[in-house]
């Protein structure tokens, strides 16, 4: 599995410091509390001492990979800890049969509507996590036009079915002065497709008046409306725009139990501009990336621990993942989000 490294700093511990600071990680996950040294001989079966455990546990207190949160107090991993014990001695866990078919049966099941994939994809990830599942919509700007389709939908209203290359569509309602025909609309879609079919997202809105400046046929005022307004039809959220699944799952961990946490897990739950700018930092990472709380550098989101994996969609990028308390199950999240990640990439780039 690949973990894009930050540090080497579990290669200088000696095997019994990885041991112990091994057993140390996965108690404190299991169950939340402080471990100490009798805890760790009597549940472990160690062949050494609870003294020799406890020296141990005072090294790796001294060299920052654990902590005592308060005198007579077991250690809890710092962020120095768990970044180790990613890079150089977890242990990761299969994901069983029934949930790869759950995360492959979830994505099947979507349209191509690039808001319906995303939406259910951070449900899913949210859902096997326990977790918020977050995904960043990739930047389709680069995305290639396939065909424009025009639907009359009441009087003076028409839907812009845009479709790219990939299967993935977006819809927006324009309205205009008065009722179209059918064959006119489709006259108006044929024409519009013809002169842009094969272009980026973003050239389209940047070129667009010149590439239909020249049109005598087909409904003018539609005609003209894709003239005028291209940040209306191709600037409608669809770089940065970031789908949050399992909010209803994460307030049940023990972290959010204090008021405290719970406010500041609230307050990035509506801060979306902060969530897009961690996702769109590691837009064009392939690699799993893992950031342990201050390693994020934003006081906002020190709390937490954020996985994530870059995704394609035809030649676009996106980044999915998930964001969660310090205290998570790595060696089973971390498989969770590249199987997430794989799964999209194999179902939408075979449509």
């Amino acid at each position: 599995m690949a973990v894009k490294r930050k540090t080497k700093a579990g290669e200088k511990l000696s095997q019994r410091e990885r041991l112990i600071l091994r057993l140390v990680i996965n108690s404190y996950i299991s169950n939340g509390m402080p471990v100490g040294s009798r805890f760790l001989w009597k549940n472990y079966q160690l062949d050494m001492c609870p003294a020799t455990i406890r020296n141990i546990m005072f090294d790796l207190e001294e060299t920052g990979f654990v902590m005592q949160p308060h005198t007579s107090a077991g250690r809890v991993p710092t962020d120095k800890g768990i970044r180790a014990y990613i890079e150089d001695f977890i242990q990761f866990e299969e994901l069983t049969e029934t949930e790869k078919r759950a995360i492959e049966r979830d994505i099947e099941s979507i349209k191509s509507n690039v808001d319906d994939l995303l939406k259910k994809t951070s449900f899913v990830l949210g859902n096997l996590s326990r977790q918020l599942g977050v995904v960043l919509t990739p930047n389709l700007f680069s995305g290639i036009l396939k065909k424009i389709e025009l639907v009359d939908v009441s009087t003076n209203k028409v839907l812009v079915v845009i479709s790219l290359k990939t299967g993935l569509f977006k819809t927006i309602i324009i309205e205009i002065n008065s009722q179209i025909q059918k064959a006119e609309l489709e006259e108006t879609a044929r024409i519009l497709t013809e002169r842009l079919s094969g272009l980026t997202l973003g050239v389209i809105k940047d070129t667009i008046d010149k590439r239909l400046e020249d049109i005598s046929t087909g409904n003018k005022g539609i005609i003209r409306y894709f003239i005028e307004y291209p940040d209306n039809l191709f600037n409608i959220e669809w770089r940065g725009d970031v789908h949050v699944g399992g909010t209803e799952k994460i307030v049940e961990q023990p972290e959010f139990l204090s008021n405290e946490n719970i406010k500041k897990m609230l307050h990035l739950l509506n801060d979306k501009e902060t969530i897009i700018n961690i996702m769109e930092q590691r837009n064009n990472e392939e690699n799993i990336i893992v950031t342990i709380g201050k390693e994020n550098k934003d006081s906002k989101i020190e709390l937490f621990s954020i996985i994530t994996a870059g995704y394609t969609v035809g030649n676009m990028k996106g980044t999915l993942g998930i964001i969660g308390p310090r205290r998570m199950r790595y060696s089973k999240l971390i498989p969770i989000v590249e199987y997430t990640a794989e799964t999209i990439n194999k179902i939408i780039n075979a449509n």
